[in-house]
């Protein structure tokens, strides 16, 4: 495998030419195909978080102190300190524009470490940067691209941190930090970053050795940076609260008697008269446990049911066109089914051929497989696996990798 200063340098050329290409994309998209105002209710819940963050030095959620994790607002608080809150949309898409950039170049260096072919590495980046998902995404004042990048930059790191011996060094130490913030944006990493630590030390000499000292020195540190929201949320609610106050609204949403066809429409999904019951109690505490009770109870009382909905939710999750009757015909449905199934497709085959590196790519399957199980559980929609697409383009670079340089061989011959 080349050093890496000499990968970078080799990168260079390339690297700046993709950065020019994907802005003007990215530019085009934000400025021309996005209205100057937010599109969906979600994003206009995170501005005013933000809003109000960046007004008061405060989070909160319309008034629920620990709704959703903070990032994000973080985040977009600091252009709208700068702009203002009107002028502020522009900017976040600017940095969320170059969020992507990074995203592309980290899942490129990452393929490259993973399969030691600088040509793989070049495919997952352009793939990456132009991906249809991603490139929408990056315009809309959401966690997404945020979490994204935190995501992929910690696996990222801890490829790193195995190449060079998987010690507990500085490397190390920035891919607990990545991890952490990725939490910090959402909630859904929970307890997952140690189990990718242990999963990429697996494969390396002593690796049992090596995967306790890895589990637990980054359990320790992992929590050690979720410490300080740790202790917000204790000063708050004069309780341990690790994550959010909406997981149990969750789970009930995905499991309740009124929603037969595993939806995520709270107009339709879910019983009204529980609801409104649940919702008329002011702590927000107890809403969730409200919320976590009916939904246990439910799933107790009726497994069959909660096995055929996470059927029918896996399905949601990895569906090859859109679930949502507005966006199921016409283009999106053309433009979801050539991207995303073509890469579903070439991953598949991807992780077949390439069986005999499984610990190699453990910690990326531990993704998927642990992206899949929470959605299952509770609820599922494109959006939720577009954390995992990126990894799905690095896996799937590698046979186009393959059929490029057979094609290319057989060009040459002639």
């Amino acid at each position: 495998m080349p050093s890496s200063t000499r990968f970078v340098k080799a990168q260079q050329p390339f690297a700046g030419a993709l950065l020019l290409a994907c802005l003007v994309v990215y530019w085009a998209v934000d400025f021309f195909y996005f209205r100057a105002a937010p599109t969906f209710p979600d994003e206009e819940r995170i501005l005013a978080s933000a809003i109000h963050l960046a007004a008061t030095g405060e989070f909160s959620v319309a008034g629920a102190r620990a709704w959703e994790m903070p990032g994000a607002a973080a985040f977009f608080s600091i252009p709208i300190r700068v702009f203002g809150p009107e002028d502020a949309i522009a900017a976040i898409r600017v940095m969320q524009s170059f969020l992507l950039v990074l995203q592309a170049g980290l899942i490129g260096i990452t393929a490259w470490r993973i399969f030691g072919d600088a040509l793989t590495g070049r495919i997952a980046a352009v793939v990456t940067a132009f991906y249809p998902f991603l490139v929408f995404y990056q315009g809309l004042m959401l966690s997404e691209t945020l979490f994204n990048t935190f995501l992929v930059a910690g696996v990222a790191a801890v490829y790193w941190w195995r190449g060079r011996g998987a010690k507990i060094d500085l490397v190390f130490v920035l891919a607990c930090a990545c991890f952490a913030a990725a939490t910090w944006t959402k909630a859904t990493l929970t307890i997952l970053p140690p189990f990718i630590f242990a999963a990429a030390a697996l494969s390396l000499p002593n690796s049992a050795r090596r995967c306790v000292v890895a589990f637990l020195a980054s359990a320790v540190l992992y929590a050690a940076l979720l410490g300080p929201w740790w202790v917000r949320n204790h000063i708050v609610f004069d309780t341990f609260v690790p994550l959010t106050t909406s997981a149990g609204q969750n789970l009930y949403l995905g499991n309740n008697p009124a929603n037969l066809r595993a939806g995520i429409d709270w107009s339709t999904d879910v019983q009204p008269d529980v609801v409104s019951r649940i919702e008329a109690i002011p702590s927000e505490l107890d809403r969730q446990r409200e919320y976590n009770k009916a939904a246990v109870a439910y799933i107790k009382s009726e497994p069959a049911a909660f096995i055929q909905n996470a059927a029918k939710k896996f399905v949601r999750l990895w569906n090859i066109v859109p679930n949502a009757e507005q966006f199921s015909g016409g283009w999106y449905r053309l433009i979801t089914v050539l991207s995303f199934g073509p890469i579903l497709v070439l991953a598949l085959v991807s992780a077949f051929s390439l069986r005999r590196q499984f610990r190699t790519l453990l910690p990326v399957y531990l993704l998927f497989a642990y992206f899949t199980a929470v959605h299952v559980i509770t609820i599922a929609s494109l959006r939720y696996r577009l954390p995992l697409e990126p990894f799905l383009i690095l896996l799937a670079a590698k046979p186009i990798s393959g059929l490029y340089s057979k094609a290319a061989r057989k060009f040459v011959k002639r």
